[in-house]
């Protein structure tokens, strides 16, 4: 098991790297601004879903920050656990949300002022295929579960293992309200169609 100062450093690094992403994608204007876009079409969700949703996924993202400043809280019994050779599940879920977060980055980046919690097509939507999306339809919830799976597995911590099932649930709920949607003539109709033909819903589609 690792010791909680190096839980502590590599936490700190983590949080440093969220930090630093999200200064850099506001930079670029990776996130949407205009709240008050025309909407094309919608698959409206309830207001709660979509606050367990955003909690869900934000949960994991705070864990690095709390691990570098009071990593104790999380290796508290009887949440945290321990088996033999449990570093190695450590180190592959520090890799894990490190990857995570670099997909996230990509799938951002590429996506722009379409990252937007509703769903929803804007009026002056076009289809991204590019980035992340040119093999994976939802790289963002991929993200959100390899977060999710990566600090439960680091901090050996059962809340984050359980918020990986959440996060998992909703993500697929949510992945088939976008593609139902998406497919649809109000959204990119024959075009998404052949879109899902060519690539995975979380992981790329294996020839």
């Amino acid at each position: 098991m690792l010791d909680i100062l190096e839980v502590r450093l590599l936490s700190g690094a983590a949080a440093a790297a969220v930090l630093a992403a999200i200064f850099l994608m506001r930079q670029q204007g990776s996130f949407a601004r205009d709240r008050q876009r025309e909407v094309r079409a919608s698959a409206p969700t309830s207001r709660a879903l979509e606050v367990i949703w955003l909690a869900a996924v934000n949960l994991p993202i705070l864990s690095v920050f709390a691990g570098a400043g009071w990593p104790e809280l999380l290796y508290a019994p009887p949440l945290h656990v321990g088996f033999p050779n449990d570093s190695v599940a450590q180190v592959a879920g520090y890799a894990a949300f490190a990857v995570g977060g670099f997909l996230a980055t990509q799938a951002v980046r590429h996506l722009g002022k379409y990252m937007v919690v509703h769903i929803e097509v804007a009026k002056d939507h076009h289809l991204v295929t590019s980035g992340p999306y040119a093999k994976i339809r939802h790289p963002v919830y991929t993200a959100a579960m390899l977060w999710s799976l990566g600090a439960g597995l680091f901090f050996l911590n059962v809340v984050f293992l359980a918020d990986f099932l959440v996060v998992l649930t909703i993500a697929m709920y949510r992945a088939r309200l976008e593609e139902a949607l998406l497919s649809s003539p109000q959204g990119f109709g024959l075009q998404y169609r052949a879109y899902v033909a060519r690539t995975g819903r979380f992981l790329p589609k294996l020839r």
